[in-house]
């Protein structure tokens, strides 16, 4: 078995180049250097593949059928290397990215489409969730992903604070009133999805926890449901200002208990090991890491709490 393409280079310089001296010429190599290389493929082979004279040389005929296949040979090695050149540096190829399903659809979805166009030989796929995806048992390349991370072979890039905040819908506030104390919660309507269905709240308030009972009115186990639930004056909702800060910013939802802060969950963007690492996953990740950065910026300041004089 050939495993040793170094030789099957020298055959061919040999055959191209007429002579062992001119093949060891051009290869920068000794005359006994390509000897020995020679005489070891032919004893692999089996065959005589050169018929060598002290003035001149030529090939037998299994020399040069076997020649065929090496300049085939040599020439698809260096094709695959060009390509692999190629995809060092170009953007093409398919990204598979993950992300929970409100995040996905108000902010991924938008960055897919822009870094596409600027990369157009590139395919991405979204891959919408709000459990979290393995990213190497599904083959996914990049995920945005909310709270602690535990994966130490990923590489983690934190974009920004998520604070999770208490609001409501204008309309439910008129008629039902704000809460001043975490403890009030119990006597409001509350709306619970997926990891958030705990009765219990926690806040903290002066440097001190605050554990607050909730009125669980509404569940449901997707967070575009429960947006829509408090967006129709169901009740008061936690969720992430990544979530609802067009909302806050345009007045359909309104901020409760401002003076009680919540335990916050970075939004991170997450890769396996940045070793080798494709150019289009390295690329994404940078812009993506860039531009929600400069979203959170304009998220912040955020809308002040509910004002009862408003009425």
């Amino acid at each position: 078995m050939i495993d040793n393409l170094a030789e099957l280079a020298i055959f061919d310089k040999v055959a191209s180049a007429g002579s062992l001296t001119g093949a060891a010429n051009e290869l920068g190599l000794s005359l006994a250097v390509v000897s020995k290389r020679l005489a070891t493929l032919e004893a692999r082979m089996g065959v005589r593949l050169l018929n060598r004279t002290t003035r001149r040389q030529s090939m037998t005929q299994e020399g040069e059928r076997f020649h065929l296949h090496c300049v085939r040979i040599l020439a698809e090695v260096q094709q695959a290397e060009a390509v692999m050149q190629h995809s060092r540096t170009d953007i093409t190829g398919q990204l598979r990215v993950t992300a929970p399903r409100m995040l996905g659809t108000r902010y991924l979805a938008a960055l897919a489409v822009q870094f596409q166009t600027m990369h157009p030989a590139l395919r991405i796929e979204l891959v919408l969730s709000d459990d979290v995806v393995d990213l190497v048992e599904q083959g996914v390349d990049l995920a945005l992903r909310f709270g602690v991370l535990d994966d130490s072979t990923m590489t983690a890039r934190r974009i920004a604070d998520s604070e999770l905040i208490l609001c409501a819908a204008p309309d439910y506030l008129r008629r039902f009133g704000a809460p001043d104390t975490p403890g009030a919660l119990a006597g409001h309507n509350c709306i619970l999805y997926g990891t958030r269905s705990a009765r219990h709240w926690l806040f903290q308030h002066e440097g001190r926890p605050v554990s607050a009972e909730v009125n669980a009115t509404f569940l449901c186990n997707d967070g575009n449901a429960a947006k829509a639930l408090a967006l129709a004056g169901g009740g008061i909702l936690l969720k992430s200002v990544w979530d609802v800060g067009a909302e806050l910013s345009d007045g359909t939802l309104v901020r409760v208990l401002e003076r009680y802060s919540m335990p916050s969950a970075p939004l991170h963007v997450v890769y396996p090991h940045a070793l080798h690492l494709a150019p289009r996953v390295r690329r994404f990740a940078d812009y993506a890491l860039d531009s929600l950065r400069r979203e959170w910026e304009r998220l912040t300041p955020r809308p002040v709490a509910w004002d009862r004089r408003a009425d």
